[in-house]
């Protein structure tokens, strides 16, 4: 009896040492062969095949070029080519520049008023704002706050629409004694509007809450217009995709400029504003995410998100950047250009449509030649 047990136990000794000496040999043999496929296909290979993949599924394609030169006309940098081919018809439509606010410097910005005045004085573009109050309500405001346009104090997101429609916005602008009264327009009526001036719209979402998105598919499902005569821009690549992802018939663009997360403004002269944070781990994190963000505008939102339209700080366009973008498929319009002499030069020289704060010698100003 006891060989026999001791017979058992030199059997299961076999079997361990077997299993043993298998996972070397399993090991062995996977982890040559992993060093094998590392040389063969390196790592980042790997990973960036896997990143294609992501994105070809996730894409957005833009919309049909068709319906965005309905909305935009001619690319103004085509048209001395046609002039000189004689095949441009006569008459065709080109935005030359465009209402920055309804022109905030004409009128008090974002008012139905300025829209009206633009039109009047030639216009066939206006930019506006698009915010929510405390009760989600979208309105057409810029500000977080309402301290700069108003006498009152506060910011959008904690007032109610029933609060805000009191407060008259042309109190602290430069002509308010030539308007009195102005009310913080809806965007539902913004919308309607514009579309019985006949004026195209450029729609900036301000912040980044993403009941946004449905207030503008229920625009667009509204106002079946807007398809040719609206485009949707932000500085938020999120929004633009998810607007996009349920409808991909809408054309966008996207809005940057230098250390929009670091700064609260910019100048090609001046630099960098004022922070927005001071502790230096939000210093830090707002940094990279600006590095982040330039990267990502340069090389990846445009074929992610299917845009047609790029908004640049005016201070960062060049010839170079009109081209860049130009054989991306993109247009390039910079803001905000008001000095008759920028005019002349965005018009004349980069041949660009731009966004502008006052419509002075907009109707008989510089010409596309």
């Amino acid at each position: 009896m006891c060989c026999g047990y001791v017979n058992n136990m030199a059997a299961i000794v076999n079997v361990i040492w077997s299993s043993v000496k298998a996972s070397f040999y399993i090991y062995g043999f996977w982890f040559y062969f992993s060093e094998i496929l590392c040389l063969a296909v390196p790592t980042a290979s790997v990973g960036a095949l896997l990143i294609f993949i992501l994105v070809h599924i996730g894409r957005i394609p833009p919309p049909d070029p068709a319906t965005v030169e309905e909305i935009l006309g001619q690319d103004p940098l085509l048209q001395e080519r046609d002039d000189k081919k004689k095949d441009c018809q006569d008459g065709a439509y080109i935005m030359k520049s465009i209402a920055h606010r309804g022109a905030a410097l004409d009128a008090p910005e974002n008012s139905i008023t300025a829209f009206r005045q633009a039109k009047q004085k030639g216009m066939t573009a206006v930019e506006f704002d698009v915010a929510l109050t405390r009760d989600k309500i979208p309105i057409v405001f810029h500000d977080d706050t309402v301290d700069r346009m108003t006498e009152a104090t506060g910011r959008i997101k904690n007032m109610t629409w029933e609060e805000l429609k009191q407060l008259d916005i042309s109190e602290k602008h430069p002509m308010r004694h030539k308007y009195g009264g102005e009310r913080i327009p809806l965007f539902e009526d913004a919308v309607k509007e514009c579309l019985d001036l006949g004026l195209r719209m450029f729609i900036d979402l301000k912040g980044d809450d993403l009941k946004l998105v449905s207030v503008i598919h229920n625009a667009y499902k509204h106002h079946k217009e807007m398809y040719t005569r609206a485009i949707v821009s932000s500085f938020s690549p999120l929004l633009i995709y998810m607007i996009r992802r349920g409808d991909p018939c809408i054309t966008s663009s996207l809005a940057w400029r230098p250390h929009v997360y670091a700064s609260s403004s910019y100048s090609g002269v001046e630099g960098e504003g004022l922070p927005r944070y001071k502790s230096l781990p939000h210093i830090l994190a707002a940094r990279s995410a600006d590095a982040v963000n330039k990267w990502a505008y340069d090389n990846f939102y445009h074929h992610m998100l299917g845009l047609s339209v790029v908004l640049l700080h005016k201070d960062t366009v060049t010839s170079e950047v009109v081209r860049l973008w130009k054989e991306r498929g993109l247009r390039v319009m910079p803001w905000t250009v008001n000095m008759p002499l920028e005019k002349q030069y965005f018009t004349r020289i980069l041949k660009v449509t731009y966004l502008t704060d006052t419509l002075i010698g907009e109707t008989d100003g510089p010409k596309f030649s």
